[in-house]
């Protein structure tokens, strides 16, 4: 009478499963964390803004209304431009500039060469202030040219 072996490990059919299993996996997976690092790296990148944000928040408290330019916010004891050109220090930041038809804030990414992600390069993310029940909120502007996906959490 023969015995017969028992199977020990496992089957190429099988592996070959769990192999397509974790590409199918890997392939839904990769771009989701991909879209996450660049929203992150722009949410990070406009921390130097925020206190340009608060000047304007400050600002509408003391006089009812957004400011019609840059210098406006010197009047409390803010330097704006030195915050914005703080704030373009950023590597990943090519200028921050102040919009004065609508108080917003305007932010040109640099280009990959000097250190932005490839899908925030040489785009723009407008943060516009909207004045409700007096309290100023900033929103992303309809002039951004940075897909929605990589709006940053404000």
């Amino acid at each position: 009478m023969m015995k017969k072996k028992h199977q020990q490990g496992f089957t190429l059919v099988e592996l070959m499963i769990v192999v397509a299993i974790i590409g199918i996996l890997a392939s839904i997976a990769i771009p989701q964390y991909q879209t996450y690092t660049q929203r992150a790296e722009a949410t990070t990148s406009i921390a130097g803004i925020r206190t340009a944000q608060l000047a304007i928040q400050e600002y509408y408290a003391n006089t009812g209304k957004l400011p019609a330019k840059l210098t406006d916010l010197n009047r409390y004891g803010t330097d704006a431009q030195s915050l914005l050109n703080i704030a373009a220090s950023n590597n990943i930041i090519n200028t921050v500039t102040f919009n004065d038809t609508d108080a917003s804030i305007v932010i040109l990414y640099n280009t990959v060469i000097n250190g932005a992600p490839a899908d925030l390069a040489e785009k723009t993310l407008v943060l516009l202030p909207t004045a409700t029940n007096g309290v100023v909120k900033f929103g992303v502007g309809s002039a951004s040219t940075l897909d929605t996906k990589f709006h940053p959490n404000l």
